[in-house]
């Protein structure tokens, strides 16, 4: 996923850039729940007790194995419209307490064989399991609280008329920054415009970053595609105030405005459904 220019971080940043590959909040409070659980079993390994580490690796591989299985069966019916993107993980389909009991259970099967790695291997996932649920509800406070309504920017239609970003309160919104280089911008863009057609209840903005509005008209012809309300952000105003590192990053606002949700990656019908059912009643999802 390529990364617009660098800029200053604000307070509150829920993305960390590795070079091109941009981090979301949720996949950092992973790592950080991964690095605190192999941390712990290593201070015990070096107190004399067995090494969990592998077991860990283990135990987590099942853990993530399960939460994709169930994420997937709870919302088949979008995933069997595209049974390939079962395999796409970026979409970041998991269902975090499935995960969290997978993990449980196999680190329960694991030190049942092997009562050595018992003690070691229970304190690292009771770790790590701790320091995985503080960096998402810090990451999750720090989002509703940095960024709390629409900013006050003025973006252009393709036409060039102004309009005001204030003027999108009063229904759910879902607003894609996106660019024509973007790959996975690209092949999201089907399913975003499927969604605008079907579902009146929610307004899709689609958001270009940093080209003419030539160029986005030339794409949309290119790719046969039909889209309303689409801006251009000439200046990345929006990938700038809310701290968008990677493209494509999906914002859904509520009703008022407030953002509830920052996905960066791309959505498959599945994620997109989920992210959805947030910001609207179950009725206007279906």
């Amino acid at each position: 996923m390529r990364s617009p220019t660098p800029r200053r971080p604000r307070q509150g940043t829920l993305t960390l850039n590795l070079g091109p590959l941009a981090l979301s909040s949720a996949v950092l409070a992973l790592l950080f729940g991964v690095v605190a659980a192999l941390a712990t079993a290593g201070f015990l390994r070096r107190r004399g007790h067995a090494d969990a580490g592998n077991a860990l690796y283990l135990a987590l591989g099942f853990g993530l194995l399960a939460a994709r299985v169930a994420y997937v069966v709870g919302w088949w019916p979008q995933y069997a419209q595209q049974p390939w993107s079962i395999l796409n993980i970026r979409d970041q389909g998991f269902d975090r307490l499935a995960g969290a009991l997978g993990l449980l259970l196999a680190a329960a099967l694991i030190g049942w064989r092997r009562p050595p790695l018992r003690r070691p291997l229970a304190a690292g996932v009771a770790v790590g399991l701790a320091a995985w649920a503080f960096a998402g509800l810090t990451a999750y406070k720090l989002a509703t609280t940095t960024h709390p309504g629409l900013p006050t920017l003025v973006l252009r239609d393709l036409d060039g008329r102004e309009v005001p970003l204030e003027t999108l309160r009063g229904q759910p919104t879902v607003i894609n920054l996106w660019a024509t280089w973007c790959g996975p911008c690209r092949r999201e863009m089907p399913v975003l415009a499927e969604a605008q057609r079907t579902l009146p209840q929610v307004r899709f903005v689609f958001a270009d970053q940093g080209e003419s509005a030539a160029a986005v008209r030339q794409f949309m012809q290119r790719q046969q595609l039909t889209l309303q309300h689409v801006l251009i952000d000439g200046n990345l105003d929006l990938s700038n105030h809310y701290n968008v590192r990677g493209y494509p990053s999906t914002l859904f606002l509520d009703a008022d405005g407030r953002l509830r949700e920052l996905h960066m990656g791309e959505l498959s019908r599945a994620t997109l459904a989920e992210r959805l059912q947030r910001i609207t009643t179950p009725a206007a999802t279906r």
